[in-house]
């Protein structure tokens, strides 16, 4: 059982979704099992780490694969969509509070970006010690019992914060609304809501422009353009994670299953299925069964427990970091010695030679 100093008072916590809020400082965060596919934006900034498995990520008009390690930092009122391709895929989340930012900048809730790591750049500096932040953060909120545990937490929070509005200098944009006539979030996010709603029911493209009243083809163009995904995409994806969820906690029978998420037949479930998830359902649902996971869910998400160890020591896998810092102010004290060194060594040379 563990314990979380939270307004003043220790709060049992024996699953990884907290809440922290003390002066400005103001964030939630979760480990949890991607399970549910919907999209989404918040009020907040995201960080998002990939701890296990893999997921198709659709953000700001692009789909791309994220792999373990891999981290994603989203701002505010970006969409995004997560589309877990293996069992067990479990990812770190969390989200700061725009005001904390605002706090410093006030013109930060007009900003946009998206940082991102692939193969090419995961292991750098801003990565590596992002990763090593949140951990921190994490094993802390697990573990701690003490004022100087919320002094140490509130120290990495506040390295991640700068390292991250540092970072996104480069990367921010503001938008410029051209386009009187452009789709609004409100009413895209009524189309979403009507989806999220109704996916396992039989729905067209036609039902989805008459919502915002908007032609079926600008509604097509605007769908993909927000997503990365075409319309009838993302209704699949939807699909397809109810289905894995109905799979790995229910006993109903794989044709049952297809028909009720919206799915024609079976066969166009399993052709689906087999595609995105490299698997066919019956396995699929043999390996939730053997992983046996605690979780418990919060809001759409499936919340992971503190006592799954190897959640903890994939956590304390990013904790051996040092910051570059560190390391260049070494450098600097080792090149210092050595020129002491030289410079002595000279002396020594001249009164040989005198």
């Amino acid at each position: 059982m563990h314990f979380w100093f939270y307004r003043g008072r220790y709060v049992v916590m024996d699953y990884f979704h907290y809440t922290y809020k003390h002066n400005h400082i103001d964030f939630n965060s979760d480990i949890y099992k991607v399970s549910t596919y919907h999209y989404n934006w918040h009020s907040g900034v995201e960080v998002l780490i990939l701890l296990k498995g893999r997921i198709d990520m659709s953000c700001n008009s692009e789909v791309f694969t994220m792999e373990p390690l891999d981290t994603i930092v989203i701002s505010p009122q970006v969409g995004h969509a997560t589309l877990a391709l293996e069992e067990d895929t479990t990812a770190l989340v969390i989200h700061v509070s725009k005001e904390f930012f605002q706090y410093f900048d006030p013109n930060f809730g007009m900003y946009q970006f998206v940082l991102r790591s692939d193969k090419t750049n995961r292991d750098n500096e801003f990565f590596t010690s992002l990763r090593h932040r949140a951990a921190q953060m994490m094993l802390l909120m697990v573990n701690s019992e003490s004022s100087e545990r919320q002094l140490c937490l509130e120290s990495h929070y506040l390295s991640m914060t700068s390292d991250i509005y540092r970072e996104i200098d480069a990367a921010k944009t503001i938008p410029v609304h051209t386009k009187p006539a452009d789709m609004t979030v409100a009413t895209f996010d009524k189309m979403i809501t009507y989806i999220d709603e109704n996916y396992k029911q039989k729905i067209e493209l036609e039902d989805i422009a008459k919502i915002g009243g908007y032609n079926v083809n600008y509604t097509s163009q605007f769908f993909k353009r927000q997503l990365g995904v075409s319309f009838l995409e993302y209704l699949l994806r939807l699909r397809l994670r109810e289905a894995t969820v109905r799979l790995a906690n229910s006993e109903d029978g794989v044709a049952h299953i297809a028909s009720s998420c919206g799915f024609a037949d079976i066969k166009a479930f399993n052709v689906a299925f087999k595609k995105h998830f490299h698997t066919t359902p019956s396995e699929y649902r043999k390996q939730a069964k053997e992983m046996g996971r605690k979780t418990k869910l919060h809001d759409w998400k499936e919340i992971i427990s503190t006592q799954e160890k190897d959640i903890i020591d994939i956590l304390q896998t990013y904790l051996p970091y040092q910051d570059a810092s560190i390391n260049k102010d070494r450098l600097e004290e080792a090149n210092q010695k050595l020129q002491d060194v030289r410079e002595e060594l000279e002396m020594v040379v001249k009164k040989l030679q005198s």
